[in-house]
């Protein structure tokens, strides 16, 4: 049955989902309600199952792009250049991450960056497409003043990401402080910042002022109206905050307040996942219910295939060659790093579907050969991997999702209510789907050393030690057996961690402190002056280091004080 015609050459899908999804209305309501009433929406809302956005709305949006560049074997050979050859730069990139700390925090840093430019591109590109479905004449000055304005609003966030002084206040940049990876900020000093910054925000204003003059001396205001709602949407995402920051006048705000820019971020990458899908599945021709929801379904479970299968190859060669050979990178380190990359590759493919439509850099990556289109979808030796690769992304996401629920409704609520056992067997099962992580192991075993029970928190600390071997756990471990008054205990554990990562200030630290109070002082200085070369601003080492210090010298001072001694008795006489 062929599929049914738009309602109108003006929209897409209609103008309630149209202006809802595609215009982001449905965005500044949700805006809207935060400024309203956030500190009572966040109190109703489980804070833990807020990642099921993300898996309803990101995880697809995903999946769309991975649908239209691989599901057809015509697509995969025009678009090889990407789908093949930049693809497999970026997993190679994602492996050399695993191994290298720099290289790592480089891809996150570019993955953030890159980020909001690639929200502005969507953006950009339907404000377009709403002049254009009106007939509205967009000649290539007007044109040019529409782009510069959305660049010009994405500059004004890049300049609060990288800015020295700002960086911290807004940007949908998370800090990302236990992981070995960090954001590489170009730290833009002031007063240059300050300058650039105004220079950047006026020109935005007037481009945005001159774009609007333009069109309304074209077309009446009502034409106008979905083009705005998607410049307001622009504007509410990346250029409010810092413009609003700067000039001090939305600090009470609760959307913009520096402390919610994470929990907001979540809407606006969801309004930006609901926005992809609502055009996507309009070129992918789906207009009937049941064919829509089979290919929200089919989007969520390739969304979800390209991060569970390297999650997988992840866990399996980590357990294949051991943790010593598997990378710097820890189970989180590496989910951090997995975030950045399937992100990159999205948006490398998204521009190549989108922004290479014509042109010679078009002809020259992109293959569109008559032959390949008259070719079968797929080879039959090939049919076996559609069906496999999207089972995995449908078991991910169900682990996901009962992960999510797990961790809110058990794990979560026993903690606070400091159930031991029921939280412990909560963290078994999240550990047999592997969604445990290290943080939980160390909770858990706080609660087990506040509770008295001792055994409990040993057996955490082993159990995290087994799972993650990360230096937190030995250093843990040997607290809980020093409060017990284990010292040769707490100085193995102390030691085997040592052993796993020689350079640990903490594990130093606090060997270097129990040598010291065994009066073991050439150990302890040793260790010590280790902790000290790692870390030189931590005044717990600098102290303990100068009382071993100054232990050694007093061990010296009787034989080295003996000769200066006898030299002056014998000159006095």
């Amino acid at each position: 049955m062929a599929a049914a015609a738009p309602t109108s050459n003006r929209w897409l899908w209609g103008p309630v989902p149209d202006l809802v999804l595609g215009c982001g209305l449905g965005y500044v309501a949700i805006f809207a309600a935060l400024a309203w009433a956030g500190p009572g929406i966040r109190a109703a809302l489980p804070l833990g199952l807020l990642p099921l956005v993300s898996v309803f709305a990101g995880t697809p949006h995903y999946g769309a792009t991975l649908l239209r560049v691989y599901e057809q074997r015509s697509e995969r050979i025009a678009y090889a250049f990407f789908t093949v050859y930049g693809t497999a730069v970026v997993w190679s990139l994602y492996v050399a991450g695993l191994y290298d700390a720099a290289l790592g925090s480089f891809l996150l840093s570019l993955y953030l960056t890159w980020s909001p430019w690639h929200y502005t591109g969507q953006n950009y590109g339907i404000a377009l497409l709403f002049l254009r479905r009106r007939g509205i004449e967009v000649t290539p000055r007007v044109k040019r003043l529409i782009y510069t304005s959305f660049v010009l609003s994405y500059a004004l966030t890049f300049l609060a990401v990288h800015g020295d002084p700002h960086s911290a206040d807004y940007a949908p940049v998370p800090s990302y402080g236990g992981s070995i990876y960090r954001v590489l900020r170009l730290g833009l000093p002031s007063p240059g910042w300050e300058y650039a910054f105004a220079a950047v925000g006026i020109a935005y204003l007037a481009a945005l002022a001159a774009a609007a003059r333009e069109l309304l001396q074209r077309a009446a205001w009502r034409d106008l109206v979905p083009s705005a709602l998607v410049a307001s949407t622009q504007l509410l995402w990346f250029s409010l905050p810092p413009l609003g920051r700067e000039l001090g006048l939305l600090r009470g705000l609760d959307p913009f307040a520096p402390d919610q820019a994470a929990f907001v971020f979540v809407w606006i990458a969801a309004g930006h996942a609901f926005q992809y899908l609502w055009v996507t599945s309009y070129y992918a021709g789906k207009r009937r219910a049941g064919a829509l929801w089979r290919y929200y379904a089919k989007c969520v479970c390739a969304g979800s295939a390209i991060w569970s299968v390297p999650a997988i190859a992840y866990v399996a060669w980590k357990g294949w060659v051991g943790p010593t050979l598997g990378g710097v990178a820890t189970g989180e380190d590496a989910g951090v790093l997995l975030a950045a990359m399937v992100n990159i590759h999205h948006f490398m493919l998204d521009g190549a579907i989108w922004k290479l439509r014509d042109g010679r850099v078009a002809r020259a990556l992109i293959r569109r050969d008559a032959a390949i289109g008259s070719e079968p979808l797929d080879r039959p030796r090939r049919r076996w991997l559609e069906p496999v690769l999207l089972t995995a992304g449908a078991l991910w996401t169900l682990s996901t999702i009962g992960a999510l629920v797990e961790r809110e409704r058990a794990f979560t609520r026993e903690l606070a209510r400091g159930n031991l056992a029921a939280a412990e067997a909560s963290l078994a099962r999240l550990a047999w789907i592997r969604r445990d992580s290290l943080a939980d192991y160390h909770r858990l075993a706080q609660l087990a050393i506040e509770k008295r029970d001792r055994a409990s928190a040993l057996r955490l600390y082993d159990r995290a030690i087994e799972r993650f071997e990360l230096p937190a756990s030995w250093q843990g471990k040997g607290m809980a057996l020093e409060s017990q008054r284990d010292v040769e205990g707490a100085a193995a554990a102390y030691e085997a961690g040592l052993r796993r990562a020689p350079a640990e200030p903490g594990l130093l630290f606090h060997l270097g402190r129990l040598r010291l109070e065994q009066g073991r002082m050439p150990e302890a200085a040793a260790l010590l002056e280790r902790a000290h070369a790692a870390a030189p601003d931590d005044k717990r080492v600098e102290m303990a280091l100068e009382r071993a210090r100054q232990a050694l010298a007093g061990e010296a001072g009787p034989s080295a004080g003996g000769a200066p001694a006898s030299k002056s008795a014998g000159g006095a006489s």
